[in-house]
């Protein structure tokens, strides 16, 4: 099995318990990744949300670790995760959903087709991952009759779980890294 690396994950992520990762979180910086094996980067999202970046407050160099796994991304193959309509794919010159740029494409998914609580539009950017071998697990939800149902919904998460990774989500993205010639 091949070894994926795993940037800016949270401390208690999910990705601690799938097999064949190695895992950067805070306690382990990011940024002594010496390379040599694809990546999964989820680098910190809060200042480039175009959600909350207008209340955000990165800690300093938080937003340079966006644009340093955008460039490992490019480096060593593999995915990259962040909300969808995130100002990082701008500021790192990566394409947006349905758009390719040389080795560089992206995709908008939805994190509850992976069993999230609530819609979470995602744009996963792929490097060097076939597109004929990504596979969407796509569902249809039922919103139910009132549209603010799914913003009630969101409001009653903690901000952990806000946050959080489902661990299918987790493992798919896993998969595709593997992928990356």
């Amino acid at each position: 099995m091949r070894t994926v690396a795993i940037l800016c994950a949270a401390r208690k992520s999910v990705y601690h318990s799938l097999a064949g990762v190695d895992v950067y979180d805070a306690a382990r910086d990011a940024l002594t990744f010496p390379g040599g094996m694809p990546v999964v980067a989820h680098p910190p999202c809060r200042g480039w949300s175009a959600r909350t970046r207008h209340q955000a407050k990165p800690a300093p160099g938080e937003m340079d670790l966006g644009l340093w796994c955008a460039d490992q991304l490019r480096r060593c193959g593999g995915v990259l995760e962040q909300p969808a309509w995130s100002h990082l794919f701008a500021a790192a010159g990566l394409p947006l959903p349905l758009q390719r740029c040389g080795e560089l494409w992206t995709i908008q998914v939805e994190q509850y087709w992976w069993g999230y609580p609530t819609p979470k539009p995602t744009w996963i950017c792929f490097c060097r991952v076939d597109p004929c071998t990504v596979h969407l697990p796509f569902r249809l939800r039922n919103r139910g009759s009132r549209k603010s149902n799914r913003y009630d919904a969101w409001s009653r998460l903690t901000t952990r779980k806000r946050s959080a990774t489902p661990v299918e989500f987790a493992a798919w993205l896993v998969d595709l890294a593997r992928k990356a010639s």
